[in-house]
């Protein structure tokens, strides 16, 4: 028969409440969602289904210079706290980096994006609540923008 100190130590190991000095915590990650977005003006806006979520943040400035919106791709990927992670794009490049979890439903990510000729045209830390939407982008010739947005969980 074991003792109630040892019995208690026992519950705990098996719940997984003890964690021995200098073991290793999970992992910081969260699920982000990033789509590739090609704007454009025209003589009937439009927006693609896909990007409905997004509609009444595209109509406002900056991006309210365009009114047509055509989704170029969406990339799931689970971001590691500090660990830069590619993102795939048909124009130019992107990285994001977890930065950290704030308040246990925001997420500060740093995305940098750059175009097609390598230049960098975003570099930029922000928070956003979990559901929402950022909106990163840059200007094309012809009256023509480069988005990328995401939203993580």
């Amino acid at each position: 028969m074991i003792g109630p100190a040892a019995r208690r130590l026992l519950i705990a190991l098996a719940a997984g409440a003890f964690v021995a000095p200098g073991a290793a915590r999970a992992d910081v990650t969260a699920e982000c969602d990033f789509l590739e977005i090609s704007a454009r003006a025209g003589d009937k806006p439009a927006v693609d289904g896909e990007l409905k979520p997004l509609e009444k943040k595209l109509k406002k400035p900056p991006f309210g210079s365009w009114n047509q919106f055509k989704l170029l791709g969406h990339t799931q990927k689970a971001l590691a706290k500090k660990k830069q992670e590619p993102i795939p794009l048909r124009s130019g490049s992107a990285t994001a980096t977890l930065v950290e979890i704030v308040d246990k439903s925001k997420v500060r990510l740093t995305v940098m994006m750059t175009d097609a000729k390598g230049k960098e045209v975003v570099n930029n830390t922000a928070t956003v609540e979990a559901g929402d939407y950022l909106i990163y982008g840059h200007p094309l010739p012809g009256n023509e923008g480069h988005l990328l947005s995401v939203t993580c969980k």
